[in-house]
């Protein structure tokens, strides 16, 4: 259902006019990795009504560690700007500071204003529109 979730995200209606063979070849080709992120530990998914409404997929960079990156963020679009972002990522951080973490990082789209508003939200700071940067207080 992420993996879905995620399609959507990135094709929109693309991704539903899509036949199922079609659909499929763009699931099979992220299901390691989602497997991958969600084995860290550092992956959360919001439900509404058991329906999956958002997740966020990070993982520590290795060998470097201390460094946490995320891979995706995803929200149903009907429901962005509802606090649900802001929610996976205060887990996310919630996380981060219980472990060795000191910093998260991820890639913002730069025609993503929502996106860009969620990461400062959160307390990122942006890098040249482009890249969020996260210092954990230790």
């Amino acid at each position: 259902m992420v993996d879905i979730l995620t399609q959507k995200q990135y094709l929109g209606e693309k991704f539903d006019q899509m036949n199922e063979e079609e659909q499929d070849s763009h699931l099979v080709s992220r299901k390691s990795e989602f497997q991958i992120n969600v084995d860290t530990g550092f992956c959360f998914v919001a439900e509404n009504d058991k329906r999956i409404v958002g997740f966020i997929l990070a993982h520590e960079t290795l060998p470097f560690r201390g460094t946490l990156y995320i891979h995706y963020i995803g929200l149903d679009p009907k429901l962005q700007g509802k606090g649900i972002g802001l929610l996976l990522y205060k887990k996310l951080i919630e996380k981060a500071e219980q472990t060795d973490i000191k910093k998260v990082w991820g890639l913002i789209n730069t025609d993503n204003p929502n996106s860009i508003k969620l990461h400062e939200k959160a307390g990122f700071k942006i890098n040249d529109r482009k890249e969020a940067v996260l210092n954990i207080k230790t």
